[in-house]
């Protein structure tokens, strides 16, 4: 590895809190309309071919963002050893809120106990928690703040359309989070984070989320169409392009992060570097995973995947992934090979290991993108 590690900070806990309500596929059916049988055959084989997502969390009436983050911020700070009332930041990733003022970053820190800790919501899509703890890595690294909270929280469910199968396929809801810490130099440590924009407006947006303040019904908006008051909508616009680009940025992140600020790596080097590494990505496609994989030339069972059970969770996809990566391992799931249906998932009791590398790269709508990195200490 090329890169240099800060060994005075870490990554000191992972948590992550899924709903007790699972979706299955065959349940989505009886919800998702405008889905053409007889062209793309068995709904539930479908969704196993076009996303190896087999089920989702969905969230209960009356549970929000707000309080799934701080079920998932119990589980980092008894992993870490610190109390709430210790911590000296707390950033809350989300783009669907349950309230935007005061903000369920707020509601996090109350909930937590943390009276008097500093808080705030940080919306960048898929990519929010990753930009979390790059905006954590320069709060310790200056000196500032010695022990940040980062959480990414979502609930995705209440905003899907239905009459949009394609979009309705992939989401569920969770929250997952991190605390980090300022530690003396140890066997631990962090990589320079790396984040990136590339504009694209069309790909990933919400429906009817972007209306000015203060706009009435039948006044022109910014965009010269009258606005409306409707429900959000989430909508996606997929396709190969979508998917390679994807890949090919993800990749260029993890490269980037360890040290190849071109982006073109030594072959040698890796294959050298991949049994002691690990690679936590955003859970976007069950595709988009398998095809960073393949593109990197990592064994797959370095590479978490954990989109077979909790599917497309936003800014919370990174977190959760890491916190089962931490616990447990990973997951590895058998297709039909001439269906594309999911025959088996298979648990792999294989816990990240101290002194393992492990790198989290992500992309959200945009597109904003980058990636995180740290030397495992927690034993």
């Amino acid at each position: 590895m090329r890169a240099a590690i800060n060994h005075n900070v870490s990554l000191l806990g992972t948590g992550s809190y899924l709903p007790e309500k699972v979706v299955t596929n065959d349940l989505l059916k009886d919800l998702c309309s405008n889905f053409d049988e007889e062209r793309a055959g068995n709904f539930s084989i479908w969704v196993d071919r076009v996303t190896h997502i087999k089920e989702r969390r969905y969230i209960a009436e009356g549970e929000g963002a707000g309080h799934m983050g701080a079920k998932a911020a119990e589980r980092a700070l008894d992993m870490a050893g610190v109390k709430a009332n210790e911590l000296d930041l707390i950033i809350h990733a989300s783009f669907t809120p349950s309230v935007c003022v005061p903000g369920d970053h707020v509601l996090v820190a109350d909930l937590l106990g943390a009276k008097s800790t500093p808080n705030y919501t940080l919306t960048g899509a898929c990519a929010g928690s990753i930009y979390g703890i790059a905006m954590a890595y320069g709060m310790l690294v200056s000196g500032l703040m010695k022990r940040v909270l980062v959480i990414g929280a979502e609930t995705i469910t209440p905003t899907l359309d239905y009459r949009d199968p394609l979009t309705a396929i992939l989401f569920g809801d969770g929250a997952g989070a991190v605390v980090l810490g300022a530690r003396d130099a140890g066997d631990g440590g962090m990589l320079k984070p790396i984040l990136g924009y590339q504009f694209n407006w069309d790909n990933i947006h919400m429906l009817n989320a972007n209306l000015p303040f203060g706009a009435k019904v039948g006044e022109p908006s910014r965009n010269g169409k009258p606005p409306t008051i409707q429900k959000t909508y989430l909508k996606m616009i997929s396709g190969p392009s979508v998917l390679r680009n994807a890949v090919n940025t993800m990749a260029d992140c993890v490269y980037r992060c360890i040290g190849y600020e071109d982006g073109k790596p030594d072959v040698a080097e890796l294959e050298e570097l991949y049994p002691r590494m690990r690679v936590v990505p955003h859970q976007a496609n069950g595709r988009i995973v398998d095809g960073l994989t393949k593109k990197m030339g990592i064994p797959k069972e370095r590479v978490t995947k954990t989109i077979h059970r909790v599917g497309n969770i936003s800014a919370a996809s990174n977190l959760i992934a890491l916190d089962y990566t931490m616990r447990k391992g990973n997951l590895l799931a058998e297709h039909d090979p001439e269906t594309g249906a999911i025959t088996s998932i298979k648990e792999l009791d294989d816990p990240i290991q101290r002194g393992e590398l492990v790198v989290l790269p992500t992309i959200g709508a945009g597109y904003l993108y980058g990636a995180v990195g740290f030397v495992n200490s927690i034993s």
